[in-house]
């Protein structure tokens, strides 16, 4: 039983593949919304990351448009493209009657895991694709490397698991894709928190390491919080 569950949802993963590298929907939606407001934050802030102001303290000029800034815009960016992409991971199933036949094949467990993987594997990719362009469009610098890496895992873990489990309730619901969103903006309000959180610390020059410990460890912890009550849950909503 204890491994019983991980090779189901390896093979609900790799159903979900076959169907994505078929269909390609999840990602054309988060890859089409994600380029598309790329090209309009490159026109909107073309002026804007040019613009500076006198620090009356140090009494040198800085940039307006602060590093933190541009990483919390970048973030909510991914938001709204990761929930306009997954939204349907669980819909489709329902949509292609195809409930009944896995509630029989697979523990709720493994099915939850099989979607998480899915979700983070698709937040993940583009992630990867669309965050250097967005740093090239607007100057945003890299920070400390290995925050760096530490917050895009983190925040990718968060708003895969955020994706999931509302994914999994809004599609009990007739409008669904409303209450997907009504849903997941609260969770998503408290974790972009502790995401400009963890991007005051990536660009902090020299962060002390019980910070990066505080804020980074944050957002693995949000992410793991999140996961363990969607395991808990996910059993009676998935069989509702």
């Amino acid at each position: 039983m204890s491994t019983e569950w991980f090779r189901q949802a390896i093979a609900l993963l790799r159903k979900d593949l076959r169907a994505e590298f078929r269909t390609r929907t999840a990602i054309s939606a988060i890859g089409v919304f994600s380029l598309a407001s790329l090209f309009l934050l490159a026109l909107a802030t073309a002026t804007l990351k040019e613009l500076t102001f006198l620090d009356n303290v140090t009494g040198t000029l800085k940039l307006s448009w602060q590093p933190p800034s541009k990483f919390g815009i970048l973030w909510i960016l991914f938001f709204f493209a990761a929930f306009s992409g997954l939204a349907h991971s669980f819909v489709h199933e329902e949509e292609a009657g195809t409930v009944t036949a896995l509630r029989l094949m697979l523990l709720p467990e493994a099915i939850y895991a099989g979607k998480l993987f899915f979700n983070f594997l698709m937040v993940f990719s583009v992630v990867i694709v669309v965050t250097p362009l967005y740093m090239l469009i607007t100057g945003m610098p890299l920070g400390n490397p290995l925050v760096f890496i530490g917050v895009l895992i983190g925040g990718c873990l968060g708003l895969s698991a955020t994706a999931t489990i509302i994914g999994a309730i809004a599609a009990k619901a007739q409008n669904k894709g409303a209450l997907f969103g009504a849903l997941g903006l609260p969770i998503l309000v408290v974790f972009l928190m502790l995401l400009m959180g963890a991007a005051q610390t990536l660009f902090t020059v020299v962060p002390s390491a019980v910070r990066i410990l505080r804020d980074v460890g944050g957002l693995f912890s949000f992410a793991i919080l999140l996961i363990t009550v969607s395991v808990l849950t996910f059993r009676f909503i998935w069989e509702d």
